[in-house]
């Protein structure tokens, strides 16, 4: 049985994140603000940036639990699903938000949006613009996502996260062996055998 196919504004609310230059105000509130450097997983986790921001009409911008967050200006798409922390605070300019409108999950959809496979549908729009990687909102809402059912997306979901974590695991392990070697190497130099 195939899965459907739907375009992604059947699935989600598609806008862009603030200007900050538009809201930046020395006299503002201090504003948490995720960037696309925060997307380097599944789940936004990194610190985020804190501005001071106008606070009026903001209040569309803020992040819920379980948007998507995707870049759409730069390097290769990334997309990172929002956790209940990072709830309230604001996307930067260079990111599209993605709020789910339909049974589907986000981690599913983050994992379809990083993914080899949506890099390939994407390779004929960047290569569009001119210097830099950049897909409009317009383009966004076109993309067709692949719907399986639920049970299907939660199993592929998890298999990524899985990855993730090994992935993570994996790269401490050769962290702390470098740190292990150096740490030997100058106590060899030092003659502290």
């Amino acid at each position: 049985m195939l899965n459907p196919v739907l375009p992604l504004e059947q699935l989600a609310l598609i806008f862009q994140g603030i200007t900050l230059s538009r809201y930046q105000d020395e006299e503002g509130s201090q504003e948490q603000v995720v960037n696309a450097r925060n997307l380097e997983h599944l789940y936004i986790e990194d610190e985020l940036s804190v501005v001071k921001l106008k606070a009026s009409n903001l209040a569309q911008y803020r992040l819920c639990p379980c948007d998507v967050v995707v870049t759409i200006r730069g390097t290769s798409l990334k997309a990172s699903v929002v956790t209940q922390e990072i709830a309230g605070s604001l996307p930067g300019q260079n990111l599209a938000v993605l709020r789910l409108s339909t049974d589907i999950d986000p981690l599913y959809l983050a994992v379809v949006m990083r993914s080899k496979w949506l890099e390939q549908q994407l390779a004929r729009l960047y290569s569009q613009s001119s210097a830099t990687q950049l897909l409009r909102i317009s383009q966004l809402r076109d993309l067709k996502i692949p719907l399986p059912d639920l049970d299907t997306q939660r199993k592929l979901a998890q298999l990524f996260m899985a990855t993730e974590r090994y992935t993570r695991s994996t790269l401490e392990v050769v962290v702390m062996r470098n740190n292990l070697t150096e740490f030997a190497l100058s106590q060899i130099l030092e003659g502290r055998q």
